[in-house]
């Protein structure tokens, strides 16, 4: 192993802990994989009726915070060597050594997750959840067994590292408040146990608590997740509206934009092509029977254009009576051909509310990208002045901007 492949084998899950400690891995990318075991599923639900973007995200959100989990990891550890140290017996010493194992694994986890995660590929989502419950366990069990000795100062240290983490568990699992509930638990059941065992008659005073804590602290944990879903869904619906346009319902201009941008700088390299589309006659419908029905015909105008294009196209209404198209894998002869049909389905006549029949018709201009061309201000200009050269030749039809020679193609709708 030379000295450089050497130094990442040994830096490398640090540097990944560096990444960590930046933005949001909901924000930043990632894809974490959903959960496969229906337990945990059921741990980690919401409870709230959820898209699978803010599912997602939510997701994502059990693997943040990683400087708290660190913190929490460690304290454990340390807490247990400390328990060790001063009663160096096969229970406290077999527990840190257990203890410090299942750590190692959930830090291990973790970087997998991460390293996975920025690839797109699968994660151990459901190993990585089974760590932290059973980890939160282990922090109960800890409190149990120091309870259980004549160690004053082992006994405080144990108990108050405990309540601190699990009140942390509302800020870091939040997303998951079933699962923070159980985690809970985990944590503070055993210190009731150990103080019914302890025959010490003020640490009944704990059993008397633990209910309430348990009820308050769960409590809030679904009440931050519901505040917190909530503004994440409203996020989710108004960046909807956002990139939508609400007459249509198509994309609007910023959407194509970003899409256009993302084609280009796809390092795949694909075909792609982009179909302006004017309406014929538009105007004078406006005119004739108003604004009222100019709306619905532009509503089934969009119709028409989703017919008549794939799922994976983006249809997108500019403004007024112009829309685009941005089509994937298709060449100068599969644009040409997807436009003499929308020329062809823009001419057939349309009913609109008491208007029997109304006529318009559509004029396409297309701009059509190879490997080697990726620049979206360029395509933008060559489509539109393939449009414009359409308008000009007598509306009705489509026109491909040419690639070789830049030359212009007419084709007939007929």
């Amino acid at each position: 192993m030379t000295r450089w492949s050497l130094r990442g084998a040994v830096l490398g899950p640090w540097l990944d802990l560096v990444a960590m400690r930046g933005p949001d891995p909901a924000l930043s990318g990632r894809t974490f994989s959903p959960l496969r075991w229906r337990a945990l599923r059921w741990l980690s639900d919401c409870g709230m009726p959820v898209s699978d973007r803010v599912r997602d995200r939510l997701r994502a959100h059990l693997f943040a915070l990683v400087p708290m989990w660190l913190v929490g990891v460690t304290n454990a550890v340390l807490v247990n060597l400390i328990g060790a140290i001063r009663h160096p017996d096969a229970l406290h010493v077999g527990f840190f050594l257990a203890d410090l194992i299942l750590s190692l694994c959930r830090f291990t986890l973790l970087v997998i997750c991460y390293r996975r995660s920025t690839r797109n590929l699968p994660t151990p989502t459901d190993l990585f959840l089974l760590g932290d419950h059973l980890s939160l366990w282990f922090v109960g069990c800890a409190a149990l067994i120091a309870l259980r000795t004549d160690d004053p100062a082992l006994q405080i240290l144990t108990v108050a590292s405990t309540i601190a983490i699990s009140g942390g568990l509302v800020v870091r699992s939040y997303v998951a408040p079933r699962g923070v509930v159980l985690q809970l638990t985990g944590c503070i059941l055993p210190i009731a146990l150990g103080a019914l065992l302890s025959g010490q008659t003020i640490l009944l005073v704990f059993c008397l608590q633990i209910p309430i804590y348990l009820f308050v602290v769960g409590n809030a944990a679904f009440r931050i997740n519901r505040t917190l879903v909530a503004a994440m869904v409203a996020e989710e619906e108004s960046l909807g509206r956002s990139l939508r346009d609400s007459l249509t319902g198509l994309a609007n201009r910023p959407a194509f934009a970003s899409a256009l941008d993302a084609v280009c700088t796809d390092p795949a390299g694909t075909d792609f092509a982009v179909l302006f589309v004017d309406l014929d006659g538009f105007k004078a419908v406006n005119d004739t029977h108003g604004h009222g029905v100019g709306d619905a015909v532009l509503i089934a105008v969009a119709e028409r254009l989703r017919e008549a294009t794939r799922a994976s196209d983006l249809v997108a209404r500019l403004g007024g009576d112009e829309f685009v198209i941005l089509a994937r894998g298709l060449d100068g002869a599969d644009a040409l051909r997807l436009a003499r049909r929308l020329v062809r389905d823009l001419a057939r006549d349309m009913r609109v509310g008491d208007v029997p029949r109304i006529r318009i018709g559509g004029s396409v201009g297309i701009a059509c990208a190879g490997p080697g061309r990726r620049d979206a201000t360029e395509l933008l200009r060559q489509a539109d002045s393939a449009l414009y050269r359409a308008k000009t030749l007598g509306k009705g039809c489509c026109v491909r901007h040419g690639e070789a020679d830049a030359g212009i193609e007419r084709s007939s709708a007929a």
